[in-house]
């Protein structure tokens, strides 16, 4: 294969994680293997990030390989989105028609496939080695969404109707819109990501993961009616795990994110598909780190931050007096000894944080220590503000991270002071063990975080920050970190916004291991 800069085709890009990683991959002369051609996302939000991290990413293609001052004055707030983009038309044309804001699938709601050859055609200018990456949206696969979406029904009818429907959702074969362009175009490698609901999904009644790596081996072959025309390819592809194994079971498929340096316990299915005349035996197994990164080793860096308050007056103030009045409380005296010990601690220390965010990089007291994430042009923290909480919110949150950080677990339900129990309706059954047991859920400092998720948009209690000093969910700049996500990675789009798109993200850090991996195979001659 050649040794010119890979095209690549992202699809379902998300905020572009998975692209990010591919994107920072060197060969062996210390040039980029790999440049972004085209990324499509739907969500308008996440589209506006990806235009902004293409614009960037022109210029790292350049001599000097570094992005303009300006683009960190926008970071900084000195100056708006148009002011950068107006000053820099050419780069800004260029992210435009890189990155591309609609969404494959039913033709009446969404753009015709001709769309999508035409402009897939047109960002390869003609290229035989590319390579196509992405996956489809989770939600239909996640076992959570699954649960939500065919249970709650008050009769058996409605309880069937709601399969019935669920099972019609075409978020169910989306993945046929990404086999139909493997098809039309090609590619000679491709990665396909979801989650791993994926393995136990079923459609028609049979497991739908079978049906996807028999329909990736041979994609004309899978709709062979529909896809006969002289435009679809009759190639075929070895489809590959990316672990250490070789039963190829369907665990062989799933990446566990934090035994490759990630500081997230995240498992995804990743898929390696080779066209078999491009395919040469070539190594393709993840290498495992010595040891597994803890959240605080690269989010302590960030400036300390307090919760806001949601009702009420909200100051450093009030939100101190908050902290003092622990020791006051009614379930206090309850507490074991270990915990009451830190709560004392916070309440009688007066070294608290009284920002809510946004505090200047000078601020930080040591930098990461993954020189992954730093960026010495970089003089901001970008999207590193606090969330507001009820003061009954704000007890729960330092009793949960005082309790994680003396015992080195987060705390169940059942471990809970009765008069912190949250008035939900199965909050009991929390208590028992039974259902969300963990509502409140504390990330341990010195282990991996628990996966990441879109629910992080919601609100932040399986978020909550290990620091009780803090008493608060992380912010997007730290979910962000635990995603791998690099400091100079801007999020546009409201807060929640903000979360979703980190929630829903590949970890870039763990696309660019996998992608030091694809570099090699297009080396191959």
């Amino acid at each position: 294969m050649s040794n010119k800069v890979i095209p690549i085709i992202d699809l379902f890009a998300g905020p572009g994680g998975l692209g990010e990683g591919f994107s920072s991959v060197r060969d062996k002369k210390g040039k980029l293997a790999f440049k972004i051609a085209l990324s499509v996302e739907m969500e308008k939000f996440a589209h506006q990030t990806l235009t902004l991290r293409s614009f960037y990413r022109q210029f790292l293609h350049k001599d000097d390989g570094r992005a303009p001052r300006a683009y960190y004055q926008y970071l900084e707030g000195s100056i708006l989105k148009d002011e950068l983009f107006e000053a820099f038309p050419k780069e800004y044309a260029a992210a435009k028609k890189e990155a591309v804001c609609a969404e494959l699938g039913n033709e009446k709601m969404f753009p015709h496939a001709d769309f999508f050859d035409s402009r897939i055609k047109q960002a390869l200018t003609g290229s035989k080695d590319w390579l196509l990456i992405g996956g489809p949206p989770c939600q239909a696969y996640s076992l959570v969404g699954r649960s939500r979406q065919t249970g709650g029904g008050k009769t058996n009818e409605d309880k069937e109707e709601k399969r019935l429907k669920f099972e019609e959702d075409p978020k169910h074969t989306l993945y046929q819109q990404y086999l139909r362009i493997i098809a039309r175009h090609s590619p000679s490698v491709f990665i396909m990501e979801n989650v791993k609901g994926i393995l136990s999904s079923k459609l028609d009644g049979e497991y739908i993961f079978p049906r996807i790596l028999k329909d990736l081996a041979h994609p004309k072959e899978a709709n062979k009616d529909k896809w006969s025309g002289s435009e679809y390819k009759d190639s075929q592809y070895e489809i590959l795990s990316l672990v250490q194994s070789v039963d190829k079971t369907k665990k062989d498929f799933v990446i566990k994110a934090e035994e490759y340096g990630i500081p997230q316990a995240r498992h995804r299915v990743i898929l390696l598909g080779i066209r078999k005349d491009k395919y040469k035996n070539a190594v393709t197994t993840l290498e495992k780190s010595e040891k597994p990164v803890g959240v605080l080793s690269v989010i302590d860096d960030l400036p300390e931050l307090r919760s806001g308050l949601s009702k009420g007056k909200d100051s450093a103030k009030e939100w101190s007096k908050v902290l003092d009045d622990i020791v006051t409380q009614s379930w206090f005296g309850e507490l074991d000894g270990k915990v009451k010990k830190e709560l004392t601690l916070i309440a009688a220390s007066r070294k608290r944080p009284k920002s809510r965010g946004a505090n200047r990089i000078t601020d930080c007291e040591a930098a990461p220590e993954n020189d992954w994430y730093k960026d010495d042009k970089l003089k901001v923290i970008c999207n590193h503000e606090v969330r507001a909480h009820i003061e009954e919110d704000i007890y729960r949150y330092v009793y949960v991270s005082a309790f994680g950080s003396a015992h080195d677990f987060s705390p169940k339900l059942a471990n809970f002071p009765e008069a912190l129990l949250p008035l939900h309706k199965n909050v009991q059954q929390g208590v028992k063990n039974a259902k969300f047991a963990d509502r409140f859920r504390v990330q341990i400092g010195g282990k991996p975080s628990t996966t990441v998720t879109c629910h992080i948009s919601k609100d932040g209690h399986y978020f909550i920050h290990p620091d009780p000093f803090q008493a608060r969910s992380l912010t997007v700049r730290e979910a962000a970190r635990l995603q791998t996500f690099p400091d100079n990675y801007f999020f546009e789009g409201p807060r929640t916004a903000q979360y979703h798109q980190v929630g829903n993200a590949v970890p870039p850090l763990l696309a660019k291991q996998i992608g030091e991996i694809v570099a090699k195979l297009f080396e191959v001659k």
